[in-house]
């Protein structure tokens, strides 16, 4: 199955393990893990499944919670990988001070 931007991703945790976040989320009845690091060279987004419409480009990554607070950056779309990995500063302080507020994982395009 492709997918079409924008899509959602249902965060079900997040547990702040050695700098980074790992946890579980749920995107059509399937779960992934998913990582959330603070970025070395550049900032990218890598997702286990494929996605019709996006390449190498810089993507809007968003995650919020239901109280209305959000977090968001433009991150460079890397491919498929096995999990739900995300390399940004700005998401990974935000999740670390408003930890249990984020619920949703979303996904634009330009």
């Amino acid at each position: 199955m492709k997918l079409k931007l924008p899509f959602k991703v249902k965060i079900n945790y997040l547990t702040l393990n050695n700098n980074k976040f790992d946890g579980k989320a749920e995107f059509h009845g399937k779960d992934y893990a998913i990582s959330i690091h603070t970025h070395n060279n550049e900032k990218i987004i890598k997702i286990p499944f494929p996605v019709i419409g996006i390449t190498d480009d810089e993507i809007l990554v968003r995650l919020s919670g239901a109280s209305g607070v959000y977090v968001e950056d433009r991150i460079k779309f890397k491919g498929k990988f096995k999990r739900i990995e995300i390399n940004s500063d700005t998401i990974f302080h935000e999740i670390k001070n408003n930890q249990i507020k984020f619920d949703v994982l979303e996904i634009f395009v330009k």
